[in-house]
């Protein structure tokens, strides 16, 4: 399935249940805790960030009024969601493997969480999302972690589920695979942890990822 085809019906699926996305979220997501640490230790008053794959915004929709977010998705429906919520935000339909406007300015911190699993160039997306980050800037990302000893992790694409969205694949990348793409887009690890992301009740198994802190060289330009 042609890449172009693919991000609309994955926007078609998202924008089904957009109403209920954060209600769900709740229930089948592990790592929230760590977010709001990495957001409390990197967000400062007049900071700008970016949230890449932000959904309704339920990550970055309370942070202080003085921070200036802003959010792409490619569901409309979880766009409109995030607007009303954080009003003074900007929210722009994109896609990830395409590079981010220059329009939007260059960001202090970068979220991309519980969307790389749908990146089919781990290399590309971070670059893209690297170049938009202002030196010394600081980017949480999680990545669909391949451990082939894990059921559901054996593969390095499935269908993100069978029975919904068949043809529509989750991407998973072992450890090489992430460091090499880390790597070309010129990022710095600061931590790296492996963390359960979230329960696909389809499949009745928890997605693993590896979460990762990286930071932009202080002499980036």
């Amino acid at each position: 399935m042609k890449r172009s085809t693919r991000i609309e019906r994955l926007a078609g699926y998202y924008e089904d249940f957009a109403p209920e996305y954060v209600s769900t979220w709740k229930e089948i997501q592990h790592y929230e805790k760590q977010v709001r640490a990495f957001l409390r230790e990197v967000v400062v008053e007049g900071a700008r960030v970016l949230d890449a794959g932000c959904g309704p915004g339920h990550l970055t929709r309370d942070l202080p009024a003085s921070v200036d977010v802003v959010g792409f998705d490619i569901a409309e429906g979880m766009l409109d969601i995030a607007r009303k919520k954080r009003p003074h935000g900007a929210y722009h339909r994109h896609d990830y493997h395409l590079p981010i406007p220059r329009s939007w300015g260059r960001f202090d911190a970068v979220l991309a969480l519980g969307t790389l699993e749908f990146c089919d160039d781990l290399g590309l997306v971070l670059e893209h999302l690297a170049r938009a980050m202002r030196p010394s800037g600081r980017m949480l990302v999680t990545i669909v972690e391949r451990r082939p000893d894990v059921r559901l992790h054996d593969r390095a694409a499935r269908p993100l589920s069978e029975a919904e969205l068949s043809g529509v694949s989750m991407y998973l990348y072992t450890f090489a695979e992430q460091a090499e793409a880390i790597q070309r887009a010129g990022l710095l690890p600061r931590s790296y942890r492996h963390h359960p992301g979230w329960r696909h009740t389809e499949y009745d198994v928890d997605v693993l990822y590896a979460l990762w802190d990286l930071e932009a060289p202080r002499g980036r330009r």
